[in-house]
C-alpha cells in the first residue's frame, strides 16, 4: 500500500439500538455503557445518538454517555420539528455545565415518510431543509453568545441569548447530513460537516464531492459507512452475508425506496438494485457493498475483504478529503477487523484522532 498525506480521521460509532432479541440478555443502559466505554478505550471521538421514534431520546442518552466516559463526544441526532433551536442550545449548556465539554449536532431533515407524517411534519421536502437553514443559524447564534433580535420564517427571538452559555460551547460543531441538491444548499451555509451515505470513491468523487467544493463548501467532510474486515476476504464476505441475509422483505423495502423522496436513500436503493442485478460471477468482487441495505437492516453502505483491501478503500476516501468516518453499528466481532483496518489506514499517513485533542475538533 503507498503512503499519502497525513490527515487527521475522527472516527465515531454509534449508540446500539434499543429495541430488538437482545433485549433479554442485557439491558439497555449496560449495551450503551459497554459501547462508549470501548470506544473511548479505543480512541475514537466520538458517537453517534440517532432520532427516532422507536429509539430512546437522544439527549437522554447523551446525558448518560457524558457520566461514564471523560472525553467521548456524542454526536446528537436533531431534527427541527423535534425541538426549537434555544432548547436544543440550552440542553448543550446543559451537557457543558455537567462534564465541562462539548457536543455535537447532527442536523437532519428526516428519512422517513411516515414517521414525519405520524408527528404531523408535512412540509415538502425542500420546505424542510428551508427550516434547518435557519434553524442551524439560530443555533450557532446561540452557542456563539450572540444576541438575538429578529424574525425569520420559521423562528422569531426577541433580545435573547443564551444563559448559562459555558465557554467549551464555542467547540461544538454542526453536522448535515444530505446529499440532494436542497440540502447540499444548507450544508454550504451552516455546516462545519457535511455527512453523506457515499457511492463507491470513483462516483462519489465526480458526483459529490467535485461539485460540492465547486460551489463553494470549504468545510469538513465526513461519511456514514459500515466496516467487515477479516483477515481473510473470504471469511468478512461469510460473515457479511450472515448477518445480513437478503430477504423477500427486503427487497421489496429497497423497491420502495427508489422513489423515495430522501435523496441519500433513493440513491442507494438504485445502486443497490443495480448491485443485486450484477453477473453472478461479480457477486462479492469489490470492496463496497450495499447488501445490507438490501437487508433492510442498515442504512449505509458497508465495506467487505480482508484488513488490507478495506483500509485501501477507506484510505482513498480520507486522501479525498474525508475527515469524519461514522460507522454504521459494529458487532463485537467486528472491532478487532476495524482496529486493524484503521491501523494500517494511520500507516498510510492518515492519524484518528485522539478525542480529548481540542485543537484537532475545531
Amino acid at each position: 500500500m503507498t503512503r499519502r498525506t497525513e490527515m487527521f480521521m475522527h472516527i465515531y460509532s454509534v449508540t446500539p439500538p434499543s429495541t430488538g432479541p437482545e433485549d433479554m440478555a442485557e439491558s439497555y443502559r449496560a449495551r450503551v455503557t459497554a459501547t462508549a466505554e470501548s470506544c473511548e478505550s479505543a480512541g475514537w471521538h466520538g458517537i453517534l445518538v440517532p432520532h427516532n421514534l422507536h429509539e430512546v431520546d437522544p439527549w437522554l442518552i447523551a446525558g448518560h454517555l457524558g457520566s461514564v466516559t471523560s472525553d467521548l463526544v456524542p454526536l446528537i441526532a436533531v431534527q427541527p420539528a423535534s425541538m426549537a433551536p434555544h432548547t436544543a442550545a440550552a440542553m448543550a449548556a446543559a451537557y457543558a455545565t455537567l462534564y465541562g465539554r462539548p457536543l455535537y449536532f447532527n442536523l437532519v431533515a428526516g428519512a422517513r415518510d411516515d414517521e414525519l407524517r405520524r408527528t404531523g411534519d408535512l412540509l415538502s421536502h425542500d420546505q424542510r431543509y428551508a427550516r434547518m437553514r435557519e434553524y442551524g443559524r439560530t443555533l450557532r447564534a446561540l452557542l456563539r453568545g450572540e444576541l438575538l433580535d429578529e424574525e425569520g420564517e420559521w423562528y422569531a427571538y426577541r433580545q435573547f441569548r443564551l444563559e448559562p452559555r459555558p465557554e467549551v460551547l464555542s467547540d461544538c460543531k454542526i453536522f448535515v447530513a444530505g446529499s440532494s441538491a436542497a440540502g447540499l444548499s444548507v450544508a454550504k451555509d451552516i455546516a462545519d460537516v457535511v455527512v453523506t451515505h457515499p457511492a463507491p470513491v470513483d462516483a462519489w468523487l465526480d458526483d459529490f464531492l467535485t461539485p460540492l467544493r465547486a460551489g463553494g463548501y470549504r468545510g469538513d467532510l465526513g461519511i456514514r459507512i459500515g466496516i467487515i474486515a477479516r483477515s481473510d476476504s473470504t471469511a468478512a464476505w461469510d460473515a457479511a452475508r450472515e448477518r445480513f441475509p437478503e430477504s423477500w422483505r427486503g427487497r421489496q423495502e429497497t423497491l420502495l425506496k427508489t422513489v423515495s423522496q430522501n435523496s441519500w436513500a433513493r440513491q442507494l436503493a438504485v445502486r443497490a438494485v443495480a448491485e443485486e442485478e450484477a453477473p453472478a460471477d461479480t457477486a462479492g468482487t469489490d470492496v463496497y457493498w450495499l447488501g445490507a441495505f438490501r437487508s433492510g437492516q442498515a442504512s449505509a453502505p458497508f465495506l467487505v475483504g480482508s484488513h488490507e483491501e478495506v483500509a485501501d478503500r477507506l484510505a482513498a476516501y480520507v486522501e479525498a478529503g474525508v475527515g469524519h468516518v461514522l460507522l454504521n453499528g459494529e458487532a463485537a466481532d467486528d472491532r478487532g477487523g476495524i482496529e486493524e483496518v484503521l491501523r494500517l489506514v494511520r500507516r498510510q499517513g492518515c492519524a484518528p484522532d485522539r478525542p480529548g485533542s481540542r485543537a484537532a475538533a475545531r
